[in-house]
């Protein structure tokens, strides 16, 4: 049974479905949006027709656009799926479709890169627990390149084919669109050609040679504005500045500069892969522009390469001065409008912060508790009370442990017994979980690795800060005074002490002081290599963690731990404390007094992170290890 707080009509459940896939592109895109727009200011500056030609710099523009962008596509994507193992066979298999083609192939990365991660985490899944210790380095390495080689002679050997076939079909629907005279039809097929970076091969291969045999006769011709118009994907890019979330919204004003002033709309392309219910928007302002260009008598004289406002004018006839400023100014409005009614009814594929009960999302707790009478009735049916909630951070073996621990003494304060808490890596999400609470901005990976429609989500900014749980007490409070929860389970003391094999004094360094977080890092990472917890290896992998998710957990700690790959690293689960009496600052402004790494070895770490933890939410407690002046006076406030 689905369960749909909405009112469980089916359109809801589609829009819900569109929604989930359009966050499932946008985790593959926005992450990389930054790197698409510097690229588009490159491209502006150095191409043959950009403001600032530079024939030695205009060599980075291609390679930028055919090779980097369908690789970082393919390694976001199978990094959301399985983590950094799926990140490399996500890059492993895109490989093979940017070779196999000599068009941008980043449609083909958004394909092979998370199909080849997601069979890699099914792969990983049917062997768990049995292999042989000690030999899964081996099982893994082999695994994941059998298969990434597998996948990446398929998307070559496939390709090909299909591109050439996608691109007859383009072909055979613009020339019946010229044939029958329904030049407004063409924007049915050049709105997703162009979000597939198809754009190029339509317009110079298709439309404009149609062009020149027309502006020979007539001195102008429609066709040259097809592609160009940059009307259309601009009012679709101001739509999602005014109505959009997170990165997109952001990034939107300065897109719509590179495309309508440099000429650049190849940095459009990203923002409706993100989320493609919009192609529509573009869909409909193009061809309301090419209605009112067939009929004031629009056009150029050639095509406007690179395809500016600028440049459009300058190729401009005096007799269609006015056509095409209307059909233009008229496509804008029209794609903004038509935007702004697809945001509005099926969301932005880029959520910001909210949570999601099963496909409902909702703003607050405030906004949750609103729902009407005949929601309340269903979730008594239901049986909706929380039962199990998931902590969830990168890997699972730091963060998440502590901010699980936090979660269940507040539990307890509230008397909200009976509730099973859980930590675990994003990747690794139990189907069974009633709430997970994770980053947001691991939400999109937690959603894809729990599977299930009836969890719910909400993100938080700081593991060890009780405020930032708030909304999940209030969450559960609600849920379970409608639901039904198991009260058989009494809530008992911590009773967990130091094990002094995984914390002691010899553990703890103090009176440091670093440059930088990545050298406090290593301290960190060093303390556990010299008291036989690790390999050397692991210090990478804590640099590496470091790198994907910042350490910082707040409350003026760092927790530095590998990647959830580690494993193999750890000989045995250990703790290391790095004291830092003027802190180290990180990139976001947050100054960390304490570093402590782990390594977590069948969680025989977890107990020791619970005690720890107790401390950890107190500041003054933080405060007395930042000024401790013996190790001991720091184990002393674990002991409190």
């Amino acid at each position: 049974m689905e369960m749909n707080i909405s009112g469980g009509s089916s359109g809801s459940g589609i829009l819900a479905k569109i929604r989930r896939f359009g966050g499932f592109m946008s985790g593959m895109v926005m992450p990389n949006l930054g790197a698409f727009v510097g690229w588009g200011i490159m491209a502006a500056l150095f191409i043959p027709n950009g403001w600032l030609p530079n024939e030695q710099l205009n060599e980075l523009v291609g390679p930028i656009l055919n090779y980097v962008f369908p690789l970082l596509i393919g390694y976001t994507a199978g990094y959301n799926i399985h983590g950094q193992r799926g990140g490399v066979i996500g890059l492993f298999a895109s490989m093979g479709v940017v070779v196999g083609s000599d068009i941008t192939m980043i449609s083909g990365a958004m394909i092979m890169g998370p199909l080849a991660a997601w069979v890699l985490k099914k792969f990983d899944q049917a062997i768990d627990g049995k292999i042989k210790p000690g030999f899964e380095m081996f099982v893994n390495n082999f695994s994941l390149g059998i298969i990434g080689a597998i996948f990446t002679i398929v998307a070559f050997l496939s390709v090909g084919p299909a591109i050439r076939g996608l691109v007859a079909v383009l072909t055979a629907g613009v020339q019946w669109a010229t044939d029958n005279r329904m030049i407004p039809a063409l924007s049915i097929f050049m709105a997703p050609a162009q979000v597939l970076f198809l754009n190029n091969v339509v317009n110079h291969g298709i439309l404009a040679p149609i062009g020149y045999a027309q502006a020979a006769e007539l001195g102008k011709s429609i066709m040259f504005l097809v592609d160009t118009n940059n009307g259309p994907l601009l009012g679709t890019l101001f739509s999602i500045a005014l109505f959009g979330r997170g990165k997109s919204k952001n990034t939107a004003p300065m897109a719509m500069f590179i495309a309508g002033i440099a000429g650049i709309g190849e940095v459009y392309f990203p923002f409706v892969l993100g989320n493609p219910i919009m192609v529509f928007a573009t869909m409909g302002g193009l061809a309301v522009s090419l209605y009112l260009q067939v009929l004031l008598g629009g056009g150029l004289i050639g095509v406007a390469s690179p395809g500016s406002l600028i440049n459009i004018a300058l190729m401009t006839p005096k007799d269609a001065i006015f056509a095409n400023f209307v059909s233009i100014l008229a496509g804008f409005i029209v794609s903004t409008l038509i935007g702004m009614f697809l945001l509005k009814t099926f969301g932005s594929g880029e959520e910001g912060k909210e949570y999601a009960v099963g496909n409902h999302k909702v703003k607050s707790v405030a906004d949750f508790a609103k729902q009407s009478a005949k929601q309340t009735a269903l979730l008594k049916e239901m049986d909706a009370a929380v039962q199990k909630i998931i902590v969830a951070c990168d890997s699972g073996m730091g963060s998440s442990a502590m901010g699980a621990s936090v979660l269940k003494n507040l539990l307890k304060k509230e008397n909200l017994t009976g509730i099973t808490v859980v930590n675990s890596s994003a990747n690794k999400i139990d189907s069974d979980a009633d709430l997970v609470i994770t980053l947001d901005s691991l939400i999109e990976r937690a959603k894809i690795s729990g599977d299930n429609d009836q969890i719910a989500y909400i993100p938080i900014n700081n593991f060890l800060k009780e405020s930032d749980y708030d909304e999940a007490i209030a969450f559960v409070k609600e849920r379970n005074q409608h639901g039904q929860v198991n009260r058989t389970t009494e809530a008992h003391e911590d009773t967990a002490i130091i094990d002094r094999k995984i914390l002691n004094e010899a553990n703890i360094v103090l009176n440091q002081s670093f440059e930088n977080v990545e050298e406090a890092i290593v301290a960190s990472g060093q303390l556990l290599v010299e008291q036989g917890y690790v390999t050397k290896d692991y210090i990478d992998q804590m640099l590496e963690r470091n790198q994907r998710l910042p350490v910082y957990v707040g409350n003026h700690v760092a927790i530095p731990h590998g990647l959830e790959e580690s494993r193999g690293a750890i000989k045995e689960s250990g703790v290391s404390i790095v004291q830092v009496p003027e802190g180290v600052a990180f990139p976001d402004g947050e100054i960390a007094y304490v570093f402590i790494g782990i390594a977590g070895k069948d969680n025989s770490h977890l107990e020791i992170l619970s005690v720890i933890t107790r401390s950890l939410i107190d500041e003054e407690k933080v405060e007395r290890i930042r000024r401790a002046v013996t190790a001991k006076e720091i184990m002393d406030v674990f002991a409190k």
